[in-house]
C-alpha cells in the first residue's frame, strides 16, 4: 500500500488501512470478511475475520501500525485476485472476442452456481485447475446492442463482483 498524507498520524494511517481492507474485501470472495480491531491505546491493530460460522478469528496477534500495511500487501498478494489479468481466469485461445461487461445481460442467477464459480474462478487463477472458458453469448432480442449470456451466468456475476471490466466470450451469432 502506498503511504498518502501524514502517516505519523495513526487515524490517517488507520483510514488507509480499512480502504485496503475493503479493497481486499472485495476481490477475496469466499464469504470471510476482514476486520481491524484496534487497542485501546489506539497504537496497536489485530487483523481478524469472519469465518463461515461467523465467528469472528485472529489472524495476528496485536500487531504497530507499520507493520499492518505489510501484512495486508502480503495477504492480497496471496489470496486476491487482479481483475486486469483475464489470460489467469480464462483460456483466451478460445475465445471469439474480449467485450465489455457491461454489454452482457444475466438470463439465470443460481446461488449455487456462483459459490462454485467463486471457488472455481480462485482456483483457474492459481492454476489449481484449467483456466475457465469464455462465456458463450448471444444478441439479446430485448436490447439492441446488448447480448445475453447462454452458458456462464454464474462466471459472468463473479467477474462483476472481482472487479473484471470485460470478458472473454464466443458469441452464438455476429457480434455486429
Amino acid at each position: 500500500m502506498k503511504a498518502t498524507a501524514d502517516t505519523s498520524n495513526p487515524s490517517t494511517l488507520l483510514h488507509n488501512f480499512t480502504d485496503h481492507l475493503n479493497e481486499i474485501n472485495r476481490q477475496y470472495h469466499d464469504y470471510n470478511k476482514l476486520y481491524l480491531c484496534l487497542d485501546k491505546t489506539g497504537q496497536l491493530i489485530q487483523i481478524s475475520y469472519t469465518n463461515n460460522e461467523l465467528v469472528e478469528v485472529p489472524l495476528t496477534g496485536w500487531i504497530n501500525m507499520e507493520q499492518v500495511g505489510t501484512y495486508l500487501q502480503n495477504y492480497q498478494r496471496m489470496f486476491c485476485m487482479d481483475p486486469n489479468r483475464l489470460d489467469c481466469f480464462f483460456d483466451m485461445n478460445k475465445a471469439t472476442a474480449i467485450v465489455p461487461i457491461s454489454w452482457l445481460r444475466l438470463t439465470r442467477k443460481r446461488q449455487k452456481g456462483i459459490v462454485n464459480g467463486f471457488i472455481y474462478m480462485r482456483q483457474a487463477y492459481q492454476g489449481i485447475m484449467p483456466r475457465r472458458k469464455p462465456i458463450s453469448i448471444r444478441p439479446s432480442e430485448e436490447e439492441k446492442g446488448l447480448f445475453d449470456i447462454i452458458d456462464g451466468n454464474s462466471t459472468y456475476f463473479v467477474a462483476k463482483q472481482i472487479g473484471i471490466k470485460s470478458l472473454p466470450v464466443n458469441c452464438s451469432a455476429s457480434l455486429y
